[in-house]
């Protein structure tokens, strides 16, 4: 039997009731007039004379060129499109795993994406090491290495904690996944994300042979409606296994999406440029809000600007805070016990909060408002215990 897919039933027994979203990852969206506007000639053209049939089972020649300039070492054909990362990711796990294979997965990661990986092989979970911030244990990652292992999955930077793997990490991972002839996918949806992009690593497929890139429209960019993600490797032949598994799924992307996206790749500078200002100053608004209830939260560990990532210390946890939160002032938002995992125990008592979406100031505030009520129901009730 399939495990419960515990985000998305969160998401679905609470987002009806929920007046303020801080749930979602992703940026601030634009509009079709706002993209469409920011297209040259040639893209004016493509959308004018658009064919409504099926597109290109890899994805256009000139949507993939598009994508490959974002890596140093990779050309169209080292490009497949998918609708969306979570589809690559499934059509990659079934190009490259077999049942008697087995996998190293690093937790927490998205549940379907472990789940990509588990409904085919034996796999094992390496969880991030919160002592003193998040990192990579590379020697435990290492350890669960069996002579059957394929390849290892990590999301990076990481969701829901924010973690961002510096280079020197990444390159001491390719190095045991060389040695071990492992293939290293990595989903990188959050790179643009990151507090400071240029600091972090090259993509997985630039700087190893055996890597692979999985990323997307939908987080930095703020457009995850157009359903484009892509796989990217320098491994034809794997590709092309990747699309024969795909041909089962989507088939192809659609051809209105692949404009679109084309469009904003182009314009991607200005799109991220704009969504990481608004992302910064509802998190200088979030963290002014958590200092004030130093009793309540830890720090925001987060290294990215799609989320803040605060410990929650109260002591009905993080759960049923967010519950409450969502009952109560209608405010959504994520505990990380939602990334739970069947491989590893992963940290229940972190918040994910947004801080790309359009109405997170009005988010913020009522939030804001119900910390400061809460705060005061309690100091009277105290005041009451002690008369």
């Amino acid at each position: 039997m399939s495990e419960v897919f515990a985000l998305g039933g969160f998401l679905a027994r609470w987002s009806g009731l929920a007046r303020h979203d801080l749930s979602a990852s992703e940026s601030a969206p634009l509009s079709l007039p706002d993209l469409l506007a920011m297209g040259d000639l040639d893209d004016r053209r493509r959308w004018r004379d658009l064919s409504l049939g099926y597109a290109d089972p890899n994805g256009a020649p000139w949507l993939r060129a598009e994508i490959a300039r974002r890596y140093g070492n990779l050309g169209p054909d080292d490009v497949l499109c998918c609708a969306g990362a979570q589809e690559a990711l499934a059509c990659l796990s079934r190009a490259l795993l077999t049942p008697s294979d087995h996998a190293v997965v690093v937790v927490p990661i998205y549940q379907p994406s472990e789940q990509a990986v588990t409904s085919i092989c034996a796999a094992t979970g390496v969880p991030l090491d919160h002592a003193g911030g998040w990192h990579l244990d590379i020697a435990r990652v290492a350890a669960a290495i069996r002579p059957s292992t394929r390849l290892l999955l990590l999301n990076a930077p990481n969701s829901p904690t924010g973690a961002v793997l510096g280079a020197a990490t990444l390159a001491d991972l390719v190095a045991v996944c060389r040695r071990h002839g492992l293939w290293l996918v990595n989903d990188e949806v959050y790179r643009a994300t990151a507090d400071d992009p240029a600091a972090i690593p090259p993509p997985v497929a630039d700087i190893y042979e055996r890597g692979i890139s999985i990323d997307a429209m939908s987080k930095a960019m703020g457009l995850p409606g157009l359903r484009v993600g892509w796989v990217a490797c320098r491994d034809r032949a794997l590709l092309a296994r990747a699309r024969a598994a795909k041909s089962g799924m989507s088939g192809c992307i659609a051809a209105i999406n692949e404009v679109l996206a084309r469009i904003a790749l182009r314009a991607e500078t200005p799109i991220v440029a704009r969504n990481r200002a608004i992302a910064s100053v509802n998190r200088q608004v979030l963290r002014a809000i958590l200092a004030r209830y130093p009793e309540i939260f830890g720090n925001d560990t987060s290294e990215c600007l799609a989320f803040s990532a605060p410990c929650y210390l109260g002591a009905r946890g993080a759960m049923r805070f967010a519950v409450g939160l969502a009952r109560e002032a209608g405010v959504l938002l994520l505990p990380s016990g939602l990334w739970q995992s069947s491989l590893a125990e992963v940290p229940a008592n972190q918040l994910r909060i947004g801080l790309g979406a359009a109405g997170a100031p009005a988010a913020l505030e009522a939030l804001d408002a119900h910390l400061a009520g809460a705060l005061g129901r309690r100091l009277l009730r105290d005041a009451s215990e002690t008369v």
